[in-house]
């Protein structure tokens, strides 16, 4: 009876103490929270060291792109002044040597070596830059030579001026990616023609004889991409399949 107590009672206690450590929260391992804590601090100071490098960035971006805006106004100022006083200095001349009160739709009738030829104003003068634009602009009216009539004189051949007059009527309704083909005449006034052309400032580009290169625009690109080459020169045809032969032999015959 004696043994059965002092079994129930060591029963029971072993009992109670699997119970006390069944209850007992068991210790969790220790986590490494502080180090986290303190890579996510460096990472945000690097952030802003940045941000702010950025900024410095950007201002000094912003006042090198102000400084440089002011020059450009500067400068623009100086050339709007410059063509201010061209013009007044184109007013003063006009006064002084022609007539300020012109239009373009002026009927200008010019004696040319004997041959009368009637033109606007317009015509003659649209472009810009060359002499021929200077002397029918209006502004040395007083200074060109006239005829017994009044007319203005020009002592030149009047077939090559004729040819110059219907080649600007031709610019003057044509786009400028197909304009027309450059003034012509007789072989034997080609050479007259061609002074002309220079003594009124007037260059126009030779086309090429090409079946493919017929825009205006596109022997224009070519030539100043051989202009940028340090090449320049005149665009010649070498290889056209109909005259040459249609064969690769053919072609790098001539290419």
């Amino acid at each position: 009876s004696t043994t059965n107590r002092v079994t129930q009672q060591q029963h029971n206690s072993v009992a109670s103490n699997a119970s006390t450590m069944a209850n007992t929260p068991r210790d969790k391992t220790p986590t490494k929270s502080a180090p986290a804590t303190a890579v996510t601090s460096v990472t945000m100071d690097d952030l802003n060291k940045v941000n702010k490098r950025l900024k410095t960035a950007f201002d000094e971006l912003d006042r090198d792109r102000a400084t440089q805006m002011n020059k450009l106004e500067e400068k623009e100022k100086q050339l709007l002044d410059r063509l201010s006083k061209l013009d007044d200095e184109k007013l003063k001349a006009a006064s002084a040597n022609g007539n300020v009160d012109v239009s373009d739709d002026d009927l200008l009738e010019i004696n040319a070596g004997g041959k009368v030829i009637a033109v606007k104003r317009a015509t003659l003068t649209q472009l810009q830059g060359s002499r021929l634009e200077a002397m029918f602009s209006g502004r040395w009216d007083k200074k060109l030579v006239r005829d017994s009539n009044g007319r203005l004189f020009l002592d030149v051949n009047s077939d090559c001026f004729q040819a110059i007059v219907d080649y600007m009527n031709e610019l003057a309704i044509s786009s400028e990616d197909d304009p027309p083909m450059p003034p012509t005449v007789d072989d034997e006034l080609q050479h007259i023609l061609s002074h002309q052309m220079n003594l009124f400032g007037l260059t126009v580009d030779p086309q090429i004889d090409s079946n493919i290169i017929t825009q205006h625009c596109d022997a224009t690109i070519l030539r100043n991409w051989l202009e940028e080459d340090g090449s320049g020169g005149e665009l010649e045809l070498l290889y056209r399949s109909s005259r040459d032969g249609l064969t690769g032999q053919n072609f790098h015959d001539k290419c």
